[in-house]
């Protein structure tokens, strides 16, 4: 080996180390960061992620996945991974990010292999295994790609993309695979983290259209070039039908509920011309990233934003054509190729709830990369050769262009991730930059509300209801904030609405169970926490919640024998060993042998049963506040109320007495009075009642 050789190794062996550090630097900060969005229902309220034995379960059962319904997809190997990694790190997050780290190290490891002998069979030049390296850094570091690596459960882009590029290396490197199609096993793993995995074929055919058959997009108009093109889609035939197939498999195991929520076909494919635009633009200027854009759907195919996307796209196209006349020029050609590509299943003609989404151009980008660097190495070389005095200058830009690059995404991949700290921070971000995104306001409102600040929640809530005024989990929100503003009529008008809005979702049976037992009302709970386990085997907190429930009204049986079914799901379950212990049940760390009662909650569960319309039982449950507190001026008034409503004229004539002998200046219990003695007066039944309890 000669001395410049030797050199050269040793170049790129410091430049690979120089590689992983920076992207081990600007994900140093990420370790800490809570989870966001999906990681919800998928890690957190997710029982079968807690043991490893589920694992077989989760190649067999798509609602392993997820504890929503609708997100219930088949995506095993993303379940197994974060089951491995709840193990590993006993639920906490940073083993979590400790492992996309590690995946990102691996995927960027791949993708520098899978790009050297691609320009290394199309340029002799001595710097071709940097600029591969160079791409598969930029790639690693780039800053719009912090929403992959941060929210956990986007870990399927992750896996599904090693598969794809797994699938290329065994059949460029391993050649010995070609003739049983063993290449083909990655992108199958691959679509076992998510089915877009199976975009390999089209890529593949791709390659060999370039590469080992060297056509160019111009040849395809060309009748001579027709049994080089068939010979090409003919040798590409196998991937795209394992990947049919593959598809197919795995798409019939998604449970029934899911649900992708997409709009209209041409008015989504429309708004994509715009966003490939945008995702272009954030490959070279990543600033204004929002995990939660407002984006909605465009109108018209004449808007400004169309056009300018259907420009983007025949720029591409145009340089697609002319980088595939010459074997220099195709890695370029491949690299774009494989960025429209990839960005096919997600921005095209199938409608998905967001219009768009940072995560969808982690796959994209990998060609992307490619495409950019190479051609701008190309520049470069050329320049050198029509330059020759400036070369060594010439050559140093290039080095300080690539370093202020890839330098300059690691810094904003730092500093991204400092958005995704916590639930606060990212959602305080997302309103910034998205305000017209009513499920940002709503999230940012639950942060302000875990911190106290309900009015500075329920503001937020409101804000969100003007854009999104149909959205079940705003209305649970509603309910929850309302209630502890102190207002359980409202607040259960909400939870009835959210019921109403998505019966089939666990969500609002859980949370309006949840504020039914804090109110006392524990026998209307017990049906709601059935239905929301039997909607999500997985809802860990309805599980644990209804354990309790079942206890405080003396069924024993029924918590032990659910504390024994969640114990063969999760065996840790610390709750669950409890209650077979014998302990009783604890709330927020507080042991509870039964529900303490007070005159106030049985008031409000009286307020709530009136708003309901159960007239007879909210004049128990206010009669039970008197056993309490006979003195209780709002108790008689409840009664009053609720007798009127029954049009029992002399029993709410009598209670609204009562109250206002109690407390003189009480205008509720006055108004009562005067509509029973009128009605009865008029000696004819009522026809809508205008009282209301306090």
């Amino acid at each position: 080996m000669s001395l410049p050789q030797r050199r050269l190794d040793w170049t790129l062996a410091g430049a690979c180390v120089l590689a992983v550090v920076t992207l081990v630097a600007a994900y140093s900060n990420s370790f800490g960061n809570s989870f966001h969005f999906d990681d919800s229902h998928v890690i957190v309220d997710n029982l079968f992620i807690r043991s490893v034995s589920n694992i077989p379960r989760f190649f067999r059962d798509a609602t392993t996945f997820s504890s929503l319904p609708a997100n219930a997809v088949y995506r095993p190997l993303v379940t197994t991974t974060l089951a491995l990694d709840y193990r590993l790190g006993g639920g906490e997050v940073w083993q979590f990010h400790l492992s996309q780290l590690l995946m990102l190290i691996v995927l960027g490891t791949m993708i520098y292999a899978l790009w050297a002998p691609i320009v290394g069979g199309v340029s002799d030049q001595w710097w071709h295994r940097h600029a591969a390296l160079l791409a598969a850094a930029l790639y690693a570091v780039h800053t719009t790609n912090t929403e992959t690596l941060n929210m956990i459960a986007a870990r399927s882009e992750l896996l599904s993309a090693m598969g794809v590029v797994g699938s290329f290396l065994v059949y460029v490197r391993v050649p010995q695979s070609r003739r049983w199609h063993l290449y083909l096993l990655p992108m199958m793993v691959g679509a076992l983290a998510k089915t877009p995995a199976v975009i390999f074929a089209p890529l593949f055919l791709a390659y060999v259209f370039l590469f080992e058959r060297r056509l160019s997009l111009g040849d395809l108009f060309s009748r001579r070039s027709w049994p080089a093109v068939m010979g090409a889609i003919t040798q590409a035939l196998p991937a795209f039908g394992v990947g049919i197939a593959t598809y197919l498999a795995m798409e019939s195991q998604n449970a029934p509920t899911v649900n992708y929520a997409g709009g209209d076909r041409l008015h989504y494919l429309l708004t994509q011309f715009f966003v490939w635009l945008h995702y272009g633009r954030l490959f070279f200027l990543p600033i204004g990233l929002t995990a939660d854009t407002d984006w909605g759907l465009i109108p018209q195919w004449y808007d400004t934003r169309v056009v300018g996307g259907l420009l983007f796209i025949g720029l591409l196209v145009w340089v697609i054509w002319r980088s595939s006349k010459t074997p220099e020029g195709r890695p370029v050609a491949f690299g774009l190729a494989w960025f429209c590509i990839a960005l096919l299943p997600g921005s095209s003609i199938v409608p998905l709830a967001e219009v768009a989404n940072e995560h969808r151009v982690f796959l994209p980008y990998i060609g992307l990369s490619l495409a950019v660097v190479w051609g701008l190495a190309l520049f470069a070389q050329r320049q050198c050769e029509e330059w020759p005095a400036w070369r060594r200058s010439i050559g140093a830009t290039a080095v300080l262009v690539a370093l202020l690059a890839v330098g300059a995404n690691a810094v904003g991949t730092h500093e991204r991730n400092k958005n995704y700290v916590s639930e606060e921070t990212l959602w305080r971000d997302v309103v910034a930059k998205s305000p017209g995104n009513g499920r940002g306001l709503m999230n940012y409102g639950l942060t302000q509300m875990a911190k106290g600040q309900f009015t500075e929640a329920r503001q937020s809530f409101e804000r969100a209801r003007v854009l999104n005024p149909n959205y079940a989990a705003l209305e649970v929100n509603l309910g929850i904030v309302t209630s502890r503003l102190n207002d359980p009529v409202v607040a259960e008008r909400h939870f009835l609405r959210a019921l109403q809005l998505q019966p089939d979702e666990p969500a609002p049976h859980f949370f309006f169970a949840r504020w039914l037992v804090e109110l006392g009302r524990t026998t209307d709970a017990i049906p709601h926490l059935q239905r929301a386990i039997a909607l999500s085997p997985g809802h860990i907190a309805a599980r644990h919640l209804l354990m309790e429930t079942y206890a405080r009204v003396g069924r024993p049986e029924e918590s032990q024998a659910l504390a024994r079914n969640t114990l063969e799901v999760a065996p840790g379950d610390a709750k669950a060993s409890q209650v077979l212990s014998g302990q009783a049940p604890s709330v927020s760390g507080r042991q509870v042998a039964a529900p303490v009662e007070t005159p106030d909650g049985h008031l409000n569960t009286s307020l709530a049963l009136y708003q309901a319309r159960d007239f007879e039982g909210s004049i128990d449950a206010a009669r039970r506040a008197l056993a309490l507190n006979p003195d209780y001026a709002e108790a008689h008034n409840n009664i009053a109320a609720a007798n009127a409503s029954l049009g029992r004229w002399d029993e709410a004539i009598q209670a609204a007495r009562e109250a206002l002998r109690l407390k003189p200046d009480f205008p509720l219990a006055r108004n009562n009075l005067a509509w029973a003695e009128g009605e009865k007066q008029k000696a004819r039944p009522v026809t809508a009642p205008s009282s209301q309890p306090r």
